[in-house]
């Protein structure tokens, strides 16, 4: 398969659309869940901020050649650590609206999976070589066949979702999606092509220690149940 980056916005048009799905599915939820649409939209004000800009600054941490945080690309982990400090300090600033941080973890995976198609037709964050079946080949990028990861991860990001989601009365639902992605992210990262010439990728160490914070968050709250 041959891909030819496209000559208008369609990066940005996919990410506004993804973000847009990830907002109407909290908006959806918290008002299931009782929450006022003043508290929602006054949370969303935060939201958005958060993980733009966090996003564009993990881009510039971890890849100095990527320019300014004006001008750098999105980075998913980047933005997932900013929607979920934004949540974390709305639930602190309004106690009431105690599900923002539930439906903001779960629709961490939708928002990711979907997005993940706007690299595929970029032609960024792409995968290792790979002549085989599916394959893709950038003219304007490598010109070498390469492994679709963009279109795995959005396979395995959308699944991820409808599975958390069918769970999302669980106890402990947003540790265990936190923990997924994490564990995801790690073995995905494997089929990118970043990690042909790195033993290691900043994505990987990232996705280690959100694992541990997940898993010490739970255990945690697992120890402060009543006996």
């Amino acid at each position: 398969m041959i891909i030819h980056r496209p000559t208008f916005p369609l990066y940005g048009i996919i990410i506004l659309l993804s973000l847009a799905a990830g907002t109407i599915y909290i908006y959806r939820s918290l008002r299931s869940a009782g929450c006022r649409s003043r508290d929602i939209l006054l949370y969303f004000i935060m939201f958005l901020p958060f993980a733009i800009v966090s996003g564009k600054l993990y881009t510039v941490i971890t890849d100095p050649s990527s320019g300014n945080i004006f001008t750098a690309g999105l980075s998913s982990y980047g933005g997932l650590a900013g929607t979920v400090a934004a949540a974390l300090i709305f639930e602190r600033i309004l106690p009431e609206n105690g599900n923002v941080i539930k439906y903001t973890v779960l629709s961490l995976p939708l928002i990711y999976g979907l997005s993940k198609t706007a690299c595929f037709f970029a032609g960024c964050c792409y995968g290792i070589p790979y002549d085989g079946p599916l394959s893709v080949t950038y003219p304007d990028g490598l010109g070498i066949p390469l492994f679709p990861v963009q279109l795995a991860e959005t396979a395995v990001f959308l699944i991820m979702f409808l599975v958390c989601h069918t769970l999302r009365e669980k106890r402990y639902i947003s540790h265990f999606t936190l923990m997924t992605v994490a564990a995801a992210k790690l073995l995905l990262d494997f089929l990118r092509y970043d990690h042909v010439s790195k033993l290691i990728t900043a994505n990987q160490i990232f996705s280690i220690m959100l694992f541990a914070a997940a898993l010490t968050a739970f255990c945690i709250g697992k120890r402060k149940e009543p006996q």
